[in-house]
């Protein structure tokens, strides 16, 4: 698997801050529909919203991974979201999340969603890559891009 052949430059979604994951979906929802990737950017919030309320999505060292399935979407996509500030998912670290990766489809395709986690947790647990985009100053998409794939290639197996 490899994130970079699922990750489009144009889904990296950069903000400063947010008071919650309401405010945070909301927005990135909005993001979404301006993009035109979604029509009803309420319904796909209200799933991420519903989605974080059945158990935090936060995998501790700064990262979340929600994943939705909705037939807002045409097929699988692949985002992340880069938060400076850092917003409270309720990790089980007790830290805020500063890197949001969000996984959506269509149709159930558990076993790609799951595949997709599994390589993010690899990635969180095996890298700095969320220490590292904190470092950088102001970041913007190419940068953010540019060390995500980077980090990829330190996976431990």
């Amino acid at each position: 698997m490899n994130l970079a052949e699922m990750l489009k430059k144009e889904n990296i979604f950069v903000a400063d801050t947010f008071k919650d994951t309401d405010r945070f979906y909301a927005d990135y929802s909005e993001f979404l529909k301006q993009r035109g990737i979604v029509k009803n950017k309420k319904e796909v919030k209200r799933l991420f919203v519903k989605r974080e309320n059945v158990q935090s999505t936060a995998i501790g060292k700064g990262a979340a991974a929600p994943h939705i399935f909705s037939g807002e979407f045409s097929e699988f996509l692949f985002s992340i979201a880069f938060l400076k500030e850092g917003v409270d998912f309720n990790a089980p670290d007790q830290g805020k999340v500063y890197l949001v990766f969000l996984i959506m489809s269509a149709e159930r395709d558990v076993g790609l969603h799951l595949k997709t986690l599994a390589h993010i947790g690899r990635l969180v647990k095996c890298t700095d890559v969320v220490e590292n985009m904190r470092k950088l100053q102001n970041p913007n998409v190419d940068e953010l891009y540019n060390l995500l794939l980077d980090q990829e290639k330190s996976i431990c197996v």
